[in-house]
């Protein structure tokens, strides 16, 4: 009787003993962290595989055929790429294409000049031609924007040097002066002249935006979106700004 009470006895702890450790296994079963993919070298070293590749980032064009005078290319530099500019450009990915001439006319004159009349008067002329001088001095488009911006719009070559030019440390004020006056601008006026007469379709409206090569109307209206749009993975301050019309 003795010997069978022990056998029970020896058989439950071992029951019990074996349910234990059961649950053990179990639970280091579902609690387990999941190791990497181990890749090993040819000598038996262990070498951990690369981290996937960063999703390759899109840049956009956005060329802008313009006119100084003009005054649906004053709103829309003002109001619209002004915006765009600020919150993307720091992006890096939007190449930007400036081409102050819009509906101007360009002749051969003599030994390397021009001469060239414009929609807005002879004004108009001289303000391109001085836009066309900063954007060949300066280059960068960044640097370049806000000049573009501020001469846009204004009435004259004095008003522009004073509001725009003459305290920029960028420019030289007698530089500029002489550019947008002389033979040097008229040239830089008529190479812009033969850019736009390349376009197709040719331009029949002030200001002609592009988008990668395509003309874009709806950009008029709103072209922080439309250049959101082709962003592809789109940035940060793409997610909100298209969230922020949504909300409107």
């Amino acid at each position: 009787m003795r010997r069978q009470l022990a056998r029970s006895g020896l058989r439950r702890y071992l029951y019990a003993t074996a349910a234990v450790l059961l649950l053990f296994l179990m639970y280091r079963w579902f609690t387990r962290r999941p190791e990497p993919n181990l890749i090993y070298g040819y000598r038996g070293e262990i070498m951990l595989p690369e981290a996937p590749a960063a999703p390759k980032l899109n840049t956009v064009k956005l060329e802008i055929y313009m006119e100084s005078q003009c005054p649906d290319t004053s709103r829309f530099l003002h109001k619209q790429l002004m915006k765009a500019w600020s919150l993307l450009s720091q992006t890096g990915r939007v190449e930007l294409v400036l081409v102050p001439f819009g509906k101007a006319r360009c002749v051969a004159k003599g030994d390397n000049d021009f001469e060239c009349s414009c929609q807005h008067q002879a004004n108009e002329c001289i303000l391109n031609q001085l836009m066309n001088c900063v954007i060949d001095r300066v280059g960068f488009p960044d640097k370049i924007v806000p000049i573009i911006d501020c001469i846009q719009g204004k009435f004259n070559l004095e008003n522009a040097m004073q509001s725009c030019i003459s305290n920029n440390p960028l420019l030289d004020e007698a530089e500029m002066q002489a550019c947008a006056t002389g033979p040097r601008g008229r040239r830089l006026l008529a190479i812009a002249g033969a850019r736009t007469a390349a376009l197709h379709p040719r331009l029949d409206f002030v200001p002609w935006i592009m988008i990668d090569g395509e003309r874009n109307t709806d950009a008029l209206y709103d072209l922080t979106e439309n250049l959101c749009k082709k962003l592809e993975p789109a940035p940060e301050a793409c997610s909100d700004y298209m969230q922020s019309l949504k909300r409107n």
